[in-house]
């Protein structure tokens, strides 16, 4: 980012940078017509033809185009001017940052820091972009601008002068209002000013530029003023057409704005400003009540009425009728369902100029900045809608966009009192039971309270007529105690009765979808809910409810992680949590404590650090209160060998799991809480595990009956002294089926404790042999630290093996995941990053990150050279 003030040089410095670049460039430059077009500017940038009007989901086709142009060589994209660009293209420049860690692309985007657009301050707040403010000219530019405008250097009383505004477009408007006056003398090859002009230089950019458009006639500072309301490229035609006069009449008056450098005439002869500044200038000094005539006239323009977005900017800028504005809000407002983030920097325009908003102004507002991810906006602004409105059915639907907006926030505290304020109101009993479903939900994904034993309603008497919110409340209550079948089949049942009955709005609020594939881990293993999240995926997409994005993919990433394919995993928990972070989501515990135990498993012990730090620090809640990032932390201390503080650490977790009835959690970390410890002799932890598995009010899912069950045999054989080849036997007898339900993970772990029994009894063959299962697995997931723990553990019972011995290599074809190699092979098939993206069900993000990872391992550069790669080994 390239932050500068007016005509401070930062398109030559764009023009430099770029003249450096590896790669293919695209350039744009945003003009004030630019924002009024929805992805407009990056339509330019990427030469794809936009739809009218554009459709949902268009961004996802212009992420495909720029991951499509990245498969043949790197890319530069340049947006110049961006202050100017639209809503929607500015949403692209922030999915773009993400893209730059995978793909080869690098992002130039130049501003000005006013008008401020809170667009540009996001991305440029964002940790991977930096930002440069360009600093003063100094005099030796100052002299080289000077010479190469007039052909001479300047004197040292011209030079001080040129150099009082600092910036080169200052040094350029002097020179041309000194040329024009006839204020220059040119002596002996020095350029000098005229002593009867001195006194007479503007001192300020904005004085210079003033000075130097009032030296125009007054026909061509007429044309000049119509230019600027316009506000961006215009031919004679249509500035003739403004006031209904011959366009042949302008040519004089045009020609005399060219001859000034003040105007330029572009290849298809339309007039546009030679510099944004003119522009400013020229507007700010139009009386505002001429301001407002223009602009009326050019709203009624007839190559205007066509473009509703451009009537609506003109009616808002005239300010003169308010119904007028408000009816061209309205109608540029039904072209704008699929790029809310431009209807919402319209609306908002729109309110600042009016003194009250008309009915429907708040609600269509807050509904495209929760669209758009801007939550802590949208609440501010359905709150100012329900202070104002005065129609039951406009307050109602704008409660609805608040606490849907505050429940994705994760601020639970406020949802409460809102609804117990709305409980105090005069509602019917539909609103009421609805209202108390929520509460029950928002109480149960905040994890406050211990899960109710008691359900919510009479499932048989009342599934068919309670609400959704109502369904998901009892089906995450009953998740939440261990009843997860019971609760598999509510779930699905809401979000089949969501299908039905959800309304087909702008904003789709039901999570009905979400959670089914969620449960589904738990209550059949990873494979089995790895299926179901396709299903959802595709239903996320029919209803368009893209905000579930981030929730999917933190859902595949711990499905990822079970299965062990941990470079899947950690794509999808990254892909999920930047969505997440870009819309101000709250609900990330779980993907963040999961990521961080991707990378411990994978031995990068100082990045999950940091991770979890950054997370305690964001006071955000623990979903559900599965104190995940907890039990990350103790897997961390683990690693780092600090076993007593991993066993403080690993306590406090399963202690909180059994005081709040976590039975659907408890039994997925019995197992390596107990592992931890035995490992640090910590027996008030294993009696403590034990008398937590007694307490399950039902016996743990099928998936995880084999890791309970061989968790029970090592808290006996350590504190009762049995026999260890009950760990042994426990293992053989459920290790089918991990391996049925695809869960990896907790079969590396089983055996990894059957190898340390059989050492223990004395059987070191049977014991090595567990060991080479163990870390057969462990080898095969990348998790060095899981086989190196193996290794640590066996060596003092007296068997040595070698951590660092891969089954599966880090480089080449066999290196490779499964999704990566199923990515590759689609990427030499010809298909998009899109396309693979829809046949897998996963985000184009996610695409990138696995062509990333392909790219690395097989020693490629781009998606051509992966797809002659994989060709070539086909046919091999």
């Amino acid at each position: 980012m390239i932050t500068a003030g007016p005509g401070a040089g930062k398109t030559h410095t764009l023009r430099e940078l770029v003249s450096a670049a590896d790669g293919f460039v695209r350039t744009v430059r945003a003009d004030e017509l630019s924002w009024r077009q929805p992805f407009g500017l990056a339509g330019q940038l990427l030469d794809v033809d936009l739809p009218t009007p554009v459709p949902d989901g268009f961004e996802d086709e212009l992420y495909a185009r720029v991951d499509a142009l990245c498969a043949g060589e790197p890319l530069v994209l340049v947006v110049d001017d961006a202050h100017h660009a639209d809503a929607a293209t500015l949403e692209l420049l922030y999915r773009l940052v993400t893209g730059t860690r995978v793909l080869p692309l690098v992002v130039l985007v130049g501003r000005r820091p006013l008008p401020e657009r809170d667009l540009l301050n996001r991305l440029v707040a964002r940790t991977e972009v930096g930002e440069w403010a360009l600093p003063p000219l100094g005099l030796d530019e100052v002299r080289r601008i000077s010479t190469e405008i007039i052909g001479a250097a300047p004197d040292d009383e011209l030079l001080g002068l040129l150099a009082s505004g600092g910036n080169p477009m200052h040094v350029i408007s002097v020179l041309r209002a000194l040329q024009q006056s006839g204020g220059l003398r040119i002596v002996e090859g020095r350029a000098t000013v005229d002593a009867r002009t001195r006194d007479g230089i503007p001192k300020g950019l904005e004085d210079a530029i003033a000075e130097h458009a009032a030296l125009l006639d007054g026909r061509a500072r007429e044309l000049t003023q119509k230019l600027a309301v316009w506000g961006g490229p215009a031919t004679l035609a249509q500035l003739a057409a403004v006031d209904a006069v011959p366009p042949a009449s302008l040519v004089g008056p045009a020609q005399s704005a060219i001859d000034a450098g003040i105007v330029a005439a572009d290849d298809s002869g339309a007039l546009r400003f030679t510099h944004d500044l003119y522009a400013d200038v020229t507007y700010e000094h139009l009386d505002p009540a001429l301001r407002s005539v223009l602009h009326d006239a050019i709203a009624s323009h007839p190559s205007t009425r066509h473009n509703p977005q451009s009537v609506a900017h003109h009616r808002i800028a005239s300010g003169s009728d308010e119904s007028a504005m408000f009816a061209a809000v309205r109608r540029a407002e039904s072209e704008l369902g699929g790029t809310p983030a431009v209807a919402a920097e319209l609306l908002e325009t729109l309110a600042t100029r009016t003194a009250r908003p008309s009915a429907g102004v708040n609600t269509a507002l807050a509904v495209a900045l929760a669209r758009t991810g801007r939550l802590d906006r949208a609440c501010r602004v359905a709150e100012e809608g329900m202070a104002l409105a005065t129609e039951i059915a406009e307050i109602a639907e704008l409660l609805r966009i608040l606490l849907f907006a505050l429940t994705a926030k994760g601020d639970t505290d406020r949802v409460r009192a809102l609804i117990d304020e709305t409980l105090q109101l005069p509602v019917d009993d539909e609103v009421a039971d609805t209202l108390t479903d929520l509460r029950h939900y928002v109480g149960l994904l905040d994890g406050r309270a211990p899960a109710p034993r008691t359900p919510f309603f009479d499932i048989d008497r009342e599934a068919t007529t309670r609400s959704v919110p109502g369904l998901i409340a009892e089906a995450l209550r009953r998740f939440l105690r261990g009843e997860v079948d019971d609760a598999l089949g509510l779930a699905l049942h809401a979000s089949r009765r969501d299908a039905v009955e959800s309304a087909t709005g702008p904003l789709s609020t039901s999570s009905a979808d979400i959670w089914p594939s969620l449960i589904e881990q738990y209550a059949h293993g990873p494979a089995a809910a790895a299926d179901l999240l396709a299903g959802a995926a595709r239903l996320r997409s029919s209803r368009g409810a893209d905000w579930m994005t981030a929730y999917h993919e933190f859902t595949r990433g711990g499905i990822a992680l079970g299965l062990g394919d941990l470079d899947d995993s950690a794509a999808s928990f990254d892909a999920g949590l930047d969505r997440a972070d870009s819309a101000d989501m709250g609900w990330k515990s779980m993907a963040v404590g999961g990521r961080a135990m991707v990378d411990v498993l994978r031995g990068d012990l100082a990045i999950a650090s940091n991770r979890l730090d950054e997370w305690d620090g964001t006071g955000l809640p623990d979903q559900f209160g599965f104190p995940v990032p907890i039990h990350a932390r103790a897997l961390l201390h683990e690693a780092n060998r600090k076993l007593r503080v991993a066993a403080t650490t690993v306590t406090r977790a399963w202690d909180h799991g059994r005081r709040f009835n976590l039975y659907s959690w408890l039994p997925t970390v019995a197992l390596g809480t107990a592992r931890i410890g035995v490992r640090a002799g910590d027996n008030t932890l294993l009696g403590s595990v034990l008398d937590g598995l007694d307490e399950f009010p039902v016996p743990p899912a099928w998936p995880m009956s084999g890791p309970v069950a061989v968790t029970r045999a090592m808290c006996s054989v350590a504190l009762r002294d049995e026999d260890p080849l009950t760990i042994v036997a426990a293992a053989d007898e459920h290790a089918e089926i991990l391996q049925t339900v695809g869960d990896r993970q907790s079969e590396a772990c089983v055996w990894e404790e059957a190898a340390c029994a059989a050492a223990m009894a004395g059987d070191r063959d049977r014991a090595r042999d567990l060991a080479r299962r163990a870390m057969r697995l462990t080898r095969g997931m990348g998790a060095s630290t899981s086989s190196a723990r193996v290794a640590s553990r066996l060596r003092p019972l007296g068997i040595r093996l070698d951590p660092a011995a891969r089954d599966r290599p880090t480089h080449g074809w066999e290196s490779l995941t499964r999704t990566e190699t199923t990515v590759a092979e689609l990427v030499a098939t010809g298909m998009s990053g899109g396309e693979i993206a829809d046949r897998l069900f996963i985000s184009t993000r996610t695409v990138q990150t696995h062509v990333s990872h392909a790219l690395a391992k097989l020693g490629l550069r781009t998606r051509v050279e992966l797809a002659a790669f994989v060709v070539g080994r086909q046919q091999n």
